[in-house]
């Protein structure tokens, strides 16, 4: 069970306190008291002792109970509890890399793409704004993801978790698809799940960057997309591997669908289109070694190991005018988790 302590009464001070134990994001936290954390626990119908995953790296036990205090901490719902628990169950499937991910010099965290009907029932956004302010369920479904990353995976910033800028995505990078609209098929029903099945999928992204592709032809849409996939220095293009993002509006879906590109078929022109021919790398390389010789394998350096990595999700407001790109980071391959017990009443 969760050790219980006496925090002071005032918002100021419980605020003041949880600075001085080292935890949170640098935002003002929810106090866990113990009536909020056992409405959490009771949202999912599930033990608090259950023990869902270690996160490295420091192998903390990720329990029903240290997930939901982590989940009141962040501003969570709790009908939001069990999609942070899938989430929480994704991040620590092996071939995710979550050691890498939590100590790396990247930028990088886990981008949350939740499908299926908890979409509706909890009310994450999958349109216009999606990836901004103004959400409770993305926002703090993200939130409370990495609060767990840094509680019970103990990557404290500048010490564990050693990346050198960060970036804004590692408070909170959750949304969902707009599978309703979208005219191909969804990414869990991709990845073997049934489209009736509640599933989050976590990709290791690195930032976003806007493309504006405000054309009518299908191949300048994918071009310009190509374009910012394809980049010297993305680190899945130097390690041709991961899962690259690409988040496409409906309106740019319909698009490319309206002049015969399936999801496949466009997956495998961005493949092709994003290679970098090795001539663009220097021959030098200052810390990272034995790449020199991985380059040498091809003369051109792909984004993925193949156009199925790429993780193509239709999602955002109508309009066919930007796409949002997320480089990733390389040594990481995206998961996914069931989310079980369906926002359950506490």
């Amino acid at each position: 069970m969760a050790t219980v302590r006496e925090v002071p009464d005032s918002l100021d001070g419980w605020l003041d306190y949880a600075q001085a134990q080292g935890w949170g994001d640098g935002l003002p936290l929810i106090p866990p008291t113990e009536e909020r954390v056992a409405a959490m626990v009771a949202a999912t119908a599930r033990p608090p002792d259950e023990l869902i995953a270690y996160l490295d790296p420091a192998g903390g036990a990720a329990t029903i109970e240290t997930i939901a205090a982590n989940a009141v901490m962040a501003g969570c719902l709790p009908e939001y509890m069990s999609t942070v628990i899938a989430a929480v169950e994704a991040l620590a499937i092996p071939d995710f890399n979550l050691h890498g991910i939590q100590t790396t010099t990247n930028p990088v965290g886990p981008a949350i793409i939740v499908n299926g009907p908890i979409r509706r029932t909890i009310g994450i956004n999958c349109q216009r704004g999606l990836l901004g302010p103004g959400w409770r369920a993305n926002a703090t479904i993200g939130r409370a993801v990495r609060l767990c990353m840094l509680h019970i995976g103990g990557a404290a910033p500048g010490t564990v978790d050693q990346a050198l800028h960060g970036m804004p995505g590692k408070y909170t990078f959750c949304f969902g698809e707009d599978e309703e609209r979208s005219p191909w098929p969804p990414l869990h029903v991709e990845r073997g799940f049934a489209a009736n099945e509640s599933v989050v999928t976590c990709v290791g992204a690195i930032g976003t960057a806007n493309v504006l592709a405000i054309y009518k032809k299908a191949e300048s849409v994918l071009l310009a997309v190509a374009d910012t996939l394809g980049q010297v220095g993305a680190n899945n293009v130097e390690f041709q591997h991961g899962n690259p993002l690409v988040i496409m509006s409906y309106g740019h879906a319909n698009l490319l669908q309206s002049q015969g590109y399936d999801k496949q078929r466009t997956k495998e022109w961005l493949y092709e289109h994003a290679k970098v021919p090795r001539s663009r790398f220097p021959d030098e390389i200052q810390a990272l070694g034995g790449r020199p010789e991985r380059r040498a394998i091809s003369e051109e350096h792909a984004v993925a190991a193949q156009p199925e990595d790429i993780v193509l999700v239709v999602a955002g407001g109508d309009e066919p005018y930007h796409v949002t790109v997320c480089s990733n980071f390389g040594d990481t391959q995206m998961t996914s988790a069931v989310v079980r017990d369906l926002a359950v009443a506490p």
